[in-house]
Protein backbone atom coordinates (compact mmCIF):
# COMPACT_ATOMS: atom_id res chain seq x y z
CA UNK A 1 0.00 0.00 0.00
CA UNK A 2 1.31 3.05 -0.97
CA UNK A 3 1.98 5.91 2.14
CA UNK A 4 -0.38 8.42 2.19
CA UNK A 5 -0.12 12.04 0.53
CA UNK A 6 0.16 14.92 3.21
CA UNK A 7 -2.61 17.36 3.26
CA UNK A 8 -1.78 20.66 2.75
CA UNK A 9 -1.89 22.89 6.21
CA UNK A 10 -4.25 24.90 4.28
CA UNK A 11 -6.85 22.26 3.29
CA UNK A 12 -7.68 23.35 -0.34
CA UNK A 13 -4.70 22.18 -2.90
CA UNK A 14 -6.41 24.67 -5.69
CA UNK A 15 -5.18 27.51 -3.99
CA UNK A 16 -1.09 26.40 -4.36
CA UNK A 17 1.89 28.73 -4.79
CA UNK A 18 0.89 29.00 -8.86
CA UNK A 19 -2.63 30.38 -7.76
CA UNK A 20 -1.46 32.03 -4.85
CA UNK A 21 1.40 34.07 -6.78
CA UNK A 22 -1.61 34.82 -9.52
CA UNK A 23 -3.62 36.31 -6.67
CA UNK A 24 -0.85 38.51 -5.41
CA UNK A 25 0.32 39.47 -8.75
CA UNK A 26 -3.33 41.04 -9.26
CA UNK A 27 -3.50 42.89 -6.64
CA UNK A 28 -0.20 44.60 -7.14
CA UNK A 29 -1.20 46.07 -10.35
CA UNK A 30 -4.57 47.39 -8.57
CA UNK A 31 -7.34 44.82 -9.00
CA UNK A 32 -9.82 43.95 -6.28
CA UNK A 33 -9.39 41.25 -4.48
CA UNK A 34 -13.00 39.29 -5.72
CA UNK A 35 -11.58 40.13 -9.11
CA UNK A 36 -7.74 38.71 -8.14
CA UNK A 37 -8.95 35.60 -6.77
CA UNK A 38 -10.96 34.93 -9.58
CA UNK A 39 -8.21 35.58 -12.51
CA UNK A 40 -6.18 32.91 -10.21
CA UNK A 41 -8.76 30.47 -10.32
CA UNK A 42 -9.87 30.36 -6.96
CA UNK A 43 -13.31 32.09 -4.99
CA UNK A 44 -12.27 34.44 -2.68
CA UNK A 45 -14.00 32.64 0.17
CA UNK A 46 -10.69 30.07 -0.13
CA UNK A 47 -8.89 33.48 -0.24
CA UNK A 48 -10.63 34.40 3.06
CA UNK A 49 -9.84 30.71 4.36
CA UNK A 50 -6.04 31.07 3.63
CA UNK A 51 -5.87 34.10 5.13
CA UNK A 52 -7.64 33.59 8.44
CA UNK A 53 -5.51 30.70 8.82
CA UNK A 54 -2.10 31.66 7.26
CA UNK A 55 -0.45 34.58 8.57
CA UNK A 56 2.53 34.82 6.22
CA UNK A 57 -0.20 34.77 3.29
CA UNK A 58 -2.10 37.58 5.13
CA UNK A 59 1.15 39.54 5.36
CA UNK A 60 2.04 39.45 1.54
CA UNK A 61 -1.60 40.19 1.09
CA UNK A 62 -1.39 43.40 2.86
CA UNK A 63 2.07 44.08 1.25
CA UNK A 64 0.47 43.72 -2.22
CA UNK A 65 -2.33 45.76 -1.71
CA UNK A 66 0.38 48.61 -0.61
CA UNK A 67 2.11 48.47 -3.52
CA UNK A 68 -0.68 49.49 -5.76
CA UNK A 69 -1.71 51.89 -3.84
CA UNK A 70 1.70 53.76 -3.88
CA UNK A 71 1.02 53.86 -7.75
CA UNK A 72 -2.22 55.57 -7.23
CA UNK A 73 -0.40 57.85 -4.20
CA UNK A 74 2.07 58.84 -6.77
CA UNK A 75 -0.12 59.95 -9.19
CA UNK A 76 -2.07 62.02 -6.43
CA UNK A 77 0.67 63.49 -5.36
CA UNK A 78 1.93 64.65 -8.87
CA UNK A 79 -1.60 66.01 -9.55
CA UNK A 80 -0.94 68.04 -6.39
CA UNK A 81 2.03 69.29 -7.26
CA UNK A 82 0.27 70.81 -10.37
CA UNK A 83 -2.16 72.63 -8.44
CA UNK A 84 -4.83 70.30 -8.20
CA UNK A 85 -6.82 71.62 -4.81
CA UNK A 86 -8.98 68.42 -4.68
CA UNK A 87 -5.90 66.43 -4.64
CA UNK A 88 -3.92 68.48 -1.95
CA UNK A 89 -6.64 68.30 0.32
CA UNK A 90 -6.59 64.53 -0.74
CA UNK A 91 -3.58 63.69 -0.05
CA UNK A 92 -2.73 65.89 3.17
CA UNK A 93 -5.89 64.20 4.78
CA UNK A 94 -4.39 60.95 3.99
CA UNK A 95 -1.06 61.49 5.42
CA UNK A 96 -1.45 64.48 8.26
CA UNK A 97 -4.96 63.52 9.90
CA UNK A 98 -4.12 65.69 12.96
CA UNK A 99 -3.50 69.03 11.23
CA UNK A 100 -5.41 68.52 8.13
CA UNK A 101 -8.37 66.02 9.11
CA UNK A 102 -11.99 66.97 9.89
CA UNK A 103 -11.96 68.21 13.30
CA UNK A 104 -14.99 66.62 15.04
CA UNK A 105 -16.46 68.16 18.56
CA UNK A 106 -18.36 65.95 20.50
CA UNK A 107 -20.67 67.27 23.33
CA UNK A 108 -22.02 65.11 26.30
CA UNK A 109 -24.85 65.58 28.00
CA UNK A 110 -24.19 64.49 31.76
CA UNK A 111 -27.48 65.98 33.38
CA UNK A 112 -29.22 63.90 35.87
CA UNK A 113 -31.69 63.37 33.41
CA UNK A 114 -29.52 62.09 30.55
CA UNK A 115 -27.75 59.83 32.50
CA UNK A 116 -30.82 58.00 33.80
CA UNK A 117 -31.89 57.45 30.59
CA UNK A 118 -32.16 53.53 29.84
CA UNK A 119 -30.56 51.81 27.12
CA UNK A 120 -33.94 51.98 25.09
CA UNK A 121 -34.79 55.19 25.44
CA UNK A 122 -30.53 55.89 24.66
CA UNK A 123 -30.54 53.67 21.62
CA UNK A 124 -34.30 55.36 20.21
CA UNK A 125 -32.68 58.72 20.93
CA UNK A 126 -28.98 57.83 19.08
CA UNK A 127 -31.63 56.97 16.31
CA UNK A 128 -33.30 59.77 16.19
CA UNK A 129 -29.99 62.13 15.94
CA UNK A 130 -28.67 59.69 13.41
CA UNK A 131 -31.94 60.72 11.42
CA UNK A 132 -31.42 64.50 12.06
CA UNK A 133 -27.33 64.16 10.99
CA UNK A 134 -28.78 62.36 7.77
CA UNK A 135 -31.04 65.34 7.08
CA UNK A 136 -28.44 67.70 7.73
CA UNK A 137 -25.86 65.97 5.69
CA UNK A 138 -28.53 66.29 2.88
CA UNK A 139 -28.95 69.81 3.25
CA UNK A 140 -25.32 70.66 3.30
CA UNK A 141 -25.14 68.80 0.04
CA UNK A 142 -27.73 70.56 -1.67
CA UNK A 143 -27.48 73.49 -4.65
CA UNK A 144 -28.31 76.29 -2.33
CA UNK A 145 -26.00 74.84 0.44
CA UNK A 146 -28.59 76.56 3.20
CA UNK A 147 -28.68 74.61 6.26
CA UNK A 148 -31.83 75.60 8.47
CA UNK A 149 -31.80 74.32 11.94
CA UNK A 150 -34.60 75.22 14.67
CA UNK A 151 -33.85 77.91 16.60
CA UNK A 152 -33.00 76.24 20.28
CA UNK A 153 -30.02 74.75 18.17
CA UNK A 154 -28.46 78.09 16.93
Amino acid sequence: MPPAKKKPAHGNTKFDDAARRKYLDSLRRGNLKFESARKAGVSYRTVERRRDIDDEFRAEESRAMAEAREGVEAVLFDMAQQGDLGAIKMWLTAHDRSTYGEKRQVQVDATPAAVALGQADALARVAELHTVLAERRLALESDDGILELPSEEV
